[in-house]
């Protein structure tokens, strides 16, 4: 197990161990039922601190918004220990238990709108991030083969470099979001810039530029359909 991994864990356990620790041996061991549910509801609610990290949605989500996540579920901790330390006093000192009833029913409505509100949170962000992912599978090609072609642009020799550069243009101007319809002309220009390269490589100027001329009209071919579809 790495290092890191272990500290993880120690720093993670010493809130349950140094609660436990006071709880058992300032208060003792007979309690009553009150005082268990909130026992049980604050170990919960520091589990979920622990959890929630885990079960937010990987990939781009910002920031922010799985800092509001994990606020919230470090929120509702709060919450729980300070309702639980209310309890626990009340009854130790006053010696005026609860009904159980009422520790229920508060338990239960505080964590019943921690998780309604925890869950619309995470969906929202599985939403967020499921549009980021599909924004960058329609933007992928554009990318890809924009710098593709500056990359070939930049090993040409200065007789092919406007054409090349011009060929860019077309591209980088080109619509982002793709479809399946152009799928089989995305796949054949990404094929030809391949093509292009080599030549460039090896100096045919020839070549190269009729290759240039057919990836741009191509490219002018699947704009046209992206674009009468839009």
């Amino acid at each position: 197990m790495a290092k890191k991994n272990i500290l993880t864990i120690i720093l993670d356990s010493i809130f349950v161990i140094a609660f436990n620790i006071l709880f058992f041996v300032n208060i003792g061991s007979s309690y009553t039922s009150s005082i268990w549910i909130c026992y049980g509801f604050l170990h919960f609610a520091y589990f979920m601190v622990l959890l929630t990290p885990a079960i937010e949605t990987k990939g781009k989500t910002e920031y922010l918004s799985k800092l509001t996540t994990y606020a919230i579920s470090l929120s509702y901790f709060l919450i729980e220990f300070i309702l639980a330390c209310a309890i626990f006093f009340q009854e130790v000192e006053d010696n005026s238990a609860l009904t159980i009833t009422s520790v229920v029913s508060i338990q239960t409505i505080l964590t019943a709108i921690y998780l309604i509100v925890l869950v619309s949170n995470l969906l929202a962000n599985h939403a967020t991030a499921e549009k980021e992912k599909q924004h960058d599978v329609e933007n992928g090609f554009i990318k890809t083969v924009s710098a593709k072609t500056k990359n070939i642009e930049s090993i040409a020799k200065s007789n092919l470099k406007n054409k090349i550069n011009n060929l860019y243009c077309a591209i980088h101007c080109s619509p982002s979001k793709t479809s399946s319809e152009v799928s089989s002309f995305e796949e054949s220009i990404r094929n030809l810039l391949d093509e292009l390269e080599k030549s460039v490589e090896q100096d045919d100027e020839q070549k190269a530029s009729e290759q240039i001329d057919e990836i741009e009209h191509l490219v002018n071919k699947r704009n046209l359909i992206l674009k009468s579809n839009s």
